[in-house]
């Protein structure tokens, strides 16, 4: 048996992948997921979603900000080693992102619309 959610969206992304950890909704903006397609296509790596959508009550817990674009199913934070981080958000750029916030301490990059 699949897990729940486990519905292609595109060439390289689940809807599971976007899901809340704690609840399992789904919301993403169209647009994300095809600025993040394009982005995994560029790069030619597997991007990993570290976090996708979140509802009030995980934002919260993981001190996520008010109004934050992960409970609007418009951001999605990557899992990208520090080392990889340049190159990563010169096509970040490229593609369009809106806001790209990186985190080299801690390996991921904040991407949203």
């Amino acid at each position: 048996m699949k897990p729940l959610n486990d519905i292609p969206l595109s060439p390289s992304f689940r809807l599971a992948e976007f899901a809340c950890p704690c609840c399992k909704t789904v919301k993403i903006q169209p647009e994300l997921l095809q600025k993040l397609q394009q982005l995994r296509d560029g790069w030619g790596e597997p991007v990993i979603i570290t976090s996708g959508y979140r509802c009030f009550d995980h934002n919260a817990e993981v001190g996520g900000v008010e109004g934050s674009d992960h409970t609007r199913g418009r951001a999605a934070d990557i899992a990208v080693a520090a080392v990889w981080q340049p190159k990563v958000i010169a096509l970040a750029q490229t593609v369009g992102f809106g806001k790209i916030l990186p985190y080299p301490r801690r390996n991921f990059i904040h991407l949203a619309l």
